[in-house]
């Protein structure tokens, strides 16, 4: 038997989605469990409108996690070679996509090919390709050109966390494993927010890594160090 309190979690949740502008007209449907998880439900039109209600009902206290239900619509009324002209034209109208990323689509699945300067790109064109109509699905095999040795790395990222006016010097720490950029320290959540999207747009930078509130454990593992 569901408690009150998950009664009141479901209520809230489905309260929330009906409010957000960009999704009451579909009337999404949650229920929350006695496990913390929350099971989504309906249909949406395109991929971004389904990762944009899972992201509102993650930043819901009480929920632990999320099983997302929700079906993009395509009404079979576009293919795929469609789908791909769709995700081209979003991406060509988005300056921080370069020309050299290409699409792929197969059942309304999209596979971004080609190559990125840094991990922010790769992030970007795939938030891009979810707006497009039909698709159903974004994987990306991009590849990020400009390779650097993790030294260079580190230094770029840490002049561009000195150089943000919102982050203290110091409180950031930074560490580059194969491309792949580690941050951790004492910061305050808006610090985090912007120093993990500042790394992430560093030239070279294959992926980024939180490691500002993990276990002592966890962090080793990481290889960070105090």
């Amino acid at each position: 038997m569901v408690s009150e309190y998950y009664r009141e979690l479901t209520a809230k949740i489905n309260d929330r989605l009906a409010g957000d502008r960009r999704l009451a007209a579909y009337a999404l449907k949650a229920r929350a469990y006695e496990d913390g998880s929350v099971r989504i439900q309906g249909i949406v039109d395109v991929l971004e409108e389904r990762e944009q209600a899972e992201e509102l009902v993650r930043r819901i206290p009480g929920v632990a996690r999320i099983e997302n239900n929700i079906t993009v619509c395509t009404d079979g009324s576009i293919d795929d070679e469609e789908v791909a002209f769709e995700v081209s034209e979003e991406l060509s109208a988005n300056p921080e996509i370069p020309d050299s990323v290409g699409v792929k689509v197969n059942g309304g699945q999209v596979q971004l090919v080609g190559s990125i300067q840094n991990h922010g790109q790769a992030l970007e064109a795939i938030e891009t390709a979810g707006k497009a109509r039909g698709v159903r699905e974004v994987r990306s095999r991009l590849k990020v050109s400009e390779q650097l040795d993790d030294a260079t790395i580190t230094n770029r990222v840490q002049s561009a966390l000195m150089e943000e006016p919102g982050i203290i010097p110091g409180r950031i720490k930074v560490l580059t494993e194969n491309g792949t950029v580690i941050l951790w320290g004492t910061a305050s959540e808006a610090e985090i927010k912007r120093a993990l999207e500042l790394a992430a747009g560093v030239p070279g930078v294959k992926s980024v890594k939180n490691g500002f509130h993990r276990e002592r454990g966890e962090a080793d593992k990481l290889g960070i160090k105090s």
